[in-house]
């Protein structure tokens, strides 16, 4: 794997910022939509997105691996990088504040070092293992304040976003696993198939919505969650992992809660605890901890 360019380090703050900036327009889009609605029309719009790009920037997209015996990898990208995530997310983020998931899906880099430690090359060292003990304790520190201390949410809620970042590293190690295919063939195709998976349960939900209770914010903040959470955010994401591996990219869980603790303050108004902060420094110098791993591996 070639060392990161400083195009790939811009790439990954852009990234983080926008998914950072997801998580509370989760809570703007729950004002008027279910979480079925949400994930579904999130995949829809971001289809149609790039699906208009393919006919202008994305030629080399090609449309024809769907109809061959390989369509089932779409089907599965589709399913745990898009359709599972995001309705875990909009589920589990209706009971708590939009700060706290983006914590919550900060866990990623540690989960993506266990599995890659299994299924990769990439195993532990020293530090990967501290680096993973540390942002697990800092999980464990949110988990007991929130749950048990400040009482804003629930451990359903509390797992079911936690799975959510589970989902996106599964998902981020059979996109790895696929390179021979190009990054917009795999992002397009994957969003065309998850729209596929959730089509038959939304149609009969937009058919009871009574749309005059829809808020416009809600149906706009919809289409940014479509266009630039998923299929721009998606699009550097495969890009970065093609070109630096799951373990670089999962780096972006460095900034996102940083941007998500940020944004849900601005936006939304949101506290923030105390023991919140303090396991947002821990997830911090625990992902550190973790890129000295990295760095001793490829030294």
């Amino acid at each position: 794997m070639q060392k990161p360019a400083l195009k790939s380090y811009i790439l990954l703050f852009i990234l983080s910022a926008i998914w950072g900036s997801a998580f509370f327009n989760y809570k703007i889009v729950l004002n008027s939509f279910d979480f079925i609605l949400l994930a579904g029309g999130r995949i829809f719009f971001a289809s149609i997105f790039l699906f208009l790009l393919s006919f202008t920037i994305f030629k080399s997209i090609s449309f024809k691996v769907l109809f061959t015996k390989n369509f089932y990898i779409f089907f599965i990208i589709g399913f745990t990088n898009y359709v599972l995530p995001f309705c875990l997310i909009a589920y589990g983020i209706d009971g708590m504040n939009s700060g706290l998931a983006a914590l919550l899906m900060s866990a990623g880099p540690f989960y993506a070092i266990i599995l890659s430690h299994f299924f990769t090359s990439d195993k532990f060292n020293r530090f990967k293992f501290l680096g993973t003990v540390i942002g697990f304790i800092s999980v464990f520190i949110l988990f007991y304040d929130q749950i048990y201390i400040s009482k804003t949410t629930t451990i359903l809620s509390v797992l079911i976003v936690m799975s959510a970042s589970l989902s996106y590293v599964i998902g981020g190690l059979i996109i790895e696993k696929n390179k021979k295919y190009n990054n917009e063939t795999i992002a397009i195709l994957s969003m065309i198939c998850g729209t596929i998976i959730l089509l038959p349960i939304c149609i009969p939900k937009l058919y009871n919505l009574n749309f005059q209770l829809t808020q416009i914010s809600s149906f706009a903040s919809l289409i940014y969650l479509g266009v630039v959470s998923t299929a721009i955010a998606f699009m550097i994401r495969a890009k970065l992992i093609f070109e630096n591996g799951l373990i670089f990219m999962s780096q972006v869980s460095l900034l996102i809660p940083i941007f998500g603790l940020y944004f849900s303050w601005l936006f939304l108004n949101e506290k923030f605890s105390a023991n919140m902060f303090i396991s947002l420094v821990i997830i911090l110098f625990g992902l550190w901890i973790l890129q000295l791993g990295y760095k001793k591996t490829n030294s």
